[in-house]
């Protein structure tokens, strides 16, 4: 347990560690370097999508953080750079940051079979759009079919996980009940 816990580290590290690589390979070198850098950060996700506990707090911390971290540096990055729709960018970024907030909130909730099938996506299409930010300078239309399905299945469970916390956990009853 220990050692996958310290691999898992040491994965979140070299993934973070590679996002300004993408930036400066952009700017300061042949505009398809970027992909060697993106590729290597997809690669570190899928290890750390294997060895990942789903129940140690840490474990889904890091993760949270690290996606966030991830796609909100290089989307903003390549809106700057013009190589992605701003407004769907901003979507994206909203929905991926309220998807791994409550991911970590709701770490040890039951939430139903169809919503967990609906995350697995999420971490899918995840990859596909790694994949796509590799060839971006070249094309983006498998980035807006990733950028679409990351908007689509995040807002779901977004949109599933905030009606759980309403209806199943009491959010707003604990506000009523004060008030009278």
């Amino acid at each position: 347990m220990a050692r996958n816990d310290t691999f898992l580290k040491i994965l979140f590290a070299i993934e973070v560690a590679l996002v300004p690589m993408v930036i400066f390979a952009y700017l300061f070198l042949p505009e398809w370097s970027i992909g060697i850098f993106v590729a290597g950060i997809l690669l570190t996700k899928i290890w750390v999508e294997l060895f990942k506990n789903k129940l140690n707090k840490t474990h889904v911390i890091m993760i949270a953080v690290g996606n966030i971290f991830i796609f909100t540096t290089l989307l903003i990055f390549f809106m700057v750079e013009g190589l992605v729709n701003i407004p769907l960018s901003i979507v994206v970024i909203v929905l991926i940051w309220l998807f791994n907030i409550l991911n970590v909130l709701m770490r040890n909730k039951s939430i139903p079979d169809f919503i967990l099938a609906v995350d697995y996506c999420y971490v899918l299409f995840e990859i596909l759009t790694l994949v796509a930010f590799t060839f971006l300078v070249f094309s983006s239309l498998v980035t807006y079919i990733g950028l679409y399905a990351i908007l689509l299945t995040t807002a779901v469970s977004v949109i599933y996980k905030i009606y759980y916390a309403i209806r199943y956990l009491g959010i707003f009853n604990k506000f009523s009940k004060s008030k009278k």
